[in-house]
């Protein structure tokens, strides 16, 4: 019943990507911002992707590092402080995120430098997951799907809530092409805090992986969104994560798991691009076979997701 549950909420709800925020450049202006956002993806075949469905709010502050601009839209290669917080939410877990960015250059390509905290609490979801395959104690891949996670959260015998916290530290470069097209990738060094009982085990409903406890985690994304008139344009994230590897004296007790995923598809904007709706195709793979016990079919994904970005009074020129 909890996986027929699952999949259609995942299936007919709205999204928000982990990715890049596709609204960004029509929605950002110089002071304050609030925006929010919900996201659900699934797989074509249940069974070895976890469906994902988030909601978040944002509020963010951008301070122009020249001449004061509050609340005209960034002009070509904008420089600034960003100060973001943000809550979050989903059927497993539910926190907020706070975070500092800064953008110093004046150039094309830009860089921008990020570190941002991210705190959770899991609901009744926190579990235990094989981290080895180690003969007589499972493998990887036994736990590492939706029938395993669906089957074991909400349970009676699970704790009510457990703590999470992360420290994402990243890197951006962006390259902006004529008519407000971009493309981008950033690399993210992640640790990872969770309070668990299950011998340092646990799973990152995020990322969509098992982890340790304390863990390091490497993200890699490559992205982009073509802008082809006022209202249409497509969208890409292309995604890899890595976490850390432990091992006690001869015993492996955490192997380096990673997956990359590739996601694509049409963006419709509406008024004045505050609003925007994506549809993405694509899909997903493991790092090594042996964590992965599916048919391919399991590893095509969809995605659906909803930007939109308030309109404030200190917000000029919208059609800018």
């Amino acid at each position: 019943m909890k996986k027929i549950l699952l999949g259609m909420l995942c299936a007919a709800t709205l999204s928000v990507a982990d990715g890049f925020d596709q609204g960004a450049q029509n929605g950002f202006r110089y002071g304050p911002n609030l925006s929010w956002g919900v996201m659900g993806n699934t797989p074509f075949v249940w069974g070895q992707w976890l469906p994902q469905l988030t909601g978040d709010f944002y509020y963010t502050w951008l301070e122009p590092l020249d001449e004061l601009k509050y609340g005209q839209s960034l002009e070509k290669n904008p420089t600034y402080l960003k100060m973001k917080a943000a809550v979050e939410a989903s059927p497993f877990y539910g926190g907020y995120v706070a975070g500092l960015g800064l953008r110093p250059f004046k150039m094309n390509p830009q860089f921008e430098v990020n570190f941002v905290y991210e705190s959770y609490l899991f609901f009744k979801s926190n579990l235990e997951m094989v981290t080895a395959d180690v003969q007589g104690g499972g493998r990887i891949a036994e736990s590492w799907n939706a029938d395993y996670v669906t089957d074991n959260v909400w349970t009676n015998d699970a704790a009510n809530y457990d703590y999470a916290q992360l420290f994402d530290m990243n890197l951006v470069m962006e390259y902006a092409f004529a008519g407000k097209s971009i493309v981008g990738t950033g690399i993210h060094y992640i640790l990872s805090d969770i309070s668990t009982d299950f011998a340092g085990k646990s799973y990152d409903y995020k990322r969509n992986m098992p982890v340790f406890s304390r863990d390091f985690l490497l993200e890699f994304d490559f992205y982009g969104r073509l802008v082809f008139n006022e209202h249409w344009a497509g969208v890409f994230e292309t995604n890899y994560y890595r976490t850390g590897y432990l091992r006690h004296g001869s015993t492996v007790e955490k192997e380096s798991l990673g997956y990359a995923m590739v996601m694509a598809g049409p963006q419709f904007s509406w008024y004045y691009g505050l609003r925007s709706i994506s549809l993405e195709f694509g899909g997903w793979k493991r790092r090594k076979s042996r964590f992965y016990d599916g048919s391919l079919s399991q590893e095509f994904l969809v995605q659906l997701e909803y930007q939109g970005y308030f309109t404030l009074p200190t917000h000029r020129n919208l059609s800018e």
